[in-house]
């Protein structure tokens, strides 16, 4: 596998997203898979995943999603890492995606009218499958971890969300 999903998979397992070239979702696909996936799961896992993805049943798991017993052997579900990145792709796209630029401003055509996109619509958007595209990749983290995927003494990054980050300075 060169990608963990396809630009066809992004269209059906995510929010809809629209008349999107494929180029396009292409470039969003890397960018999410090395901007967010790859950090949270590690070079070594990222790697196996695209060498045995379609041939081993616990990374099929992985990237489908579905139920497994935990460490407590509670049952748990999950949605995988194909959901997971194809909300980072919507995301993606809602920021930088197909909006016309015209010169009475950027607009989104709807029928026969345009009308102006306000930042805070799109803002919103974006945050709004950022928190989803977050949660469900969380929980492919936590499956991994339930089934030893990770390499021990691996080195986990901090992952860099757009959000705000607060520290306390001083005592």
């Amino acid at each position: 596998m060169e990608h963990i999903i396809s630009p066809e998979e992004v269209v059906t397992l995510g929010r809809p997203i629209g008349k999107v070239e494929d180029s396009k979702l292409l470039a969003y696909i890397t960018e999410a898979e090395q901007m967010n996936i790859k950090p949270a799961l590690g070079d070594a896992l990222f790697l196996k995943i695209l060498a045995e993805g379609d041939s081993n049943d616990i990374y099929k798991l992985l990237l489908n999603g579905g139920t497994y017993n935990d460490c407590n052997g509670e049952m748990r579900s999950f949605m995988g890492l194909k959901v997971a990145l194809s909300y980072y792709v919507y995301a993606q796209n809602v920021m930088t995606g197909d909006f016309q630029s015209t010169r009475f401003g950027t607009v989104v055509k709807q029928g026969d009218y345009s009308r102006e996109i306000s930042s805070k619509e799109r803002s919103d958007c974006y945050n709004n499958a950022l928190e989803v595209a977050h949660h469900y990749l969380n929980e492919c983290v936590a499956f991994c971890k339930s089934q030893n995927l990770f390499q021990s003494g691996r080195n986990r990054r901090v992952i860099s969300a757009g959000g705000c980050t607060i520290r306390k300075i001083g005592s």
